[in-house]
């Protein structure tokens, strides 16, 4: 009998211990399998919005490595390709169907992409929304500042159908969803404005003025944002009509944006409202190429913004 309650006491407990090291290992296992399916960084990408903008949304590249991210986000660009990505509903790639990556190559800012020949069958009307798709989401990828397109290991001189010339180095000056606003052909300049289109979600779309304007850039990117010049095609700007623009003071690589107090309205928790903050900031980077925007109300800093290195 004695054995018998000895025996009952010991298979007891080592239960307990066997029971008490599953449930402690139990969560460790479910938390590796989570950080295992949430491997890689999200980057912005642009693609084909319902209204035929290129619009910049958010997607997860599935891995760290920029070679990673480069491969995913031109797979993701080709029309009915075998992305690891998941385009946002509502959007759609541009690069043809059937269009396969050759190779690719990294070297000092500069990104190499070398297309098979099914690149060149794009259509007219698409042809300037497939390069600027391009050139944008690459460009989005740290470490990326400039792009040379080849096809069947060719450099791609002009668009296949209206024979535009390309620039050897293909960035952001190459604009995007452009709108010509000129008085004459001379002294003309880009800039470069993100305004909100509302989906599903809130997304930007840049828009690129090609102007005779007398104004600096930097004014015309603000005066565009506050008086929302493109309502007509439900694109929004949450910059207070009000705001003003005291003056500005860049230094290397960042600029100080020193605004009146009106300002002072879209700043929530002690941080410049995202919707207004990160408009202001794409279309200085992009226009600019400024990596760093300090936001200020009289000559005090209130937030800043700057790209990850």
């Amino acid at each position: 009998m004695l054995k018998s309650l000895t025996f009952n006491k010991i298979a007891i407990s080592t239960l307990l211990l066997l029971l008490a090291f599953l449930l402690y290992n139990y969560p460790e296992e479910i938390n590796e399998e989570v950080e295992t399916n949430n491997k890689g960084k999200n980057i912005n990408i642009y693609l084909i919005d319902e209204n035929d903008f290129i619009g910049m949304t958010e997607v997860n590249s599935s891995g760290d490595d920029i070679n990673e991210q480069i491969g995913n986000i031109l797979k993701a660009l080709i029309i009915g390709s075998d992305s690891n990505i998941k385009l946002p509903d509502g959007f759609k790639a541009v690069i043809p169907k059937g269009t396969k990556v050759l190779s690719y190559d990294l070297d000092n800012g500069l990104l190499k992409v070398n297309f098979s020949k099914e690149f060149l069958t794009i259509k007219e009307d698409k042809e300037e929304k497939m390069m600027e798709a391009l050139i944008f989401s690459l460009t989005s990828i740290n470490g990326i500042k400039k792009v040379m397109v080849f096809v069947e290991g060719e450099r791609l001189l002009e668009l296949p159908n209206s024979k535009k010339k390309l620039d050897l180095y293909l960035t952001r000056s190459y604009g995007i969803n452009k709108v010509y606003d000129l008085t004459t052909i001379n002294n003309s300049k880009m800039v470069t404005v993100y305004y909100l289109k509302k989906a599903n979600d809130y997304y930007y779309v840049p828009i690129s003025y090609v102007t005779n304007s007398s104004d600096d850039k930097i004014e015309i990117i603000i005066n565009s944002l506050k008086s929302n010049r493109l309502n007509s095609s439900n694109l929004l700007s949450h910059l207070d009509y009000q705001v003003e623009l005291m003056n500005y003071e860049a230094s290397e690589n960042s600029l100080a944006l020193n605004f009146n107090d009106v300002l002072l309205k879209s700043v929530y928790d002690g941080k410049l409202k995202e919707e207004v903050k990160y408009a202001i900031f794409y279309s200085i980077h992009d226009t600019l190429g400024i990596d760093q925007v300090i936001f200020e109300v009289d000559s005090q800093e209130i937030d800043e913004f700057r790209l990850e290195n």
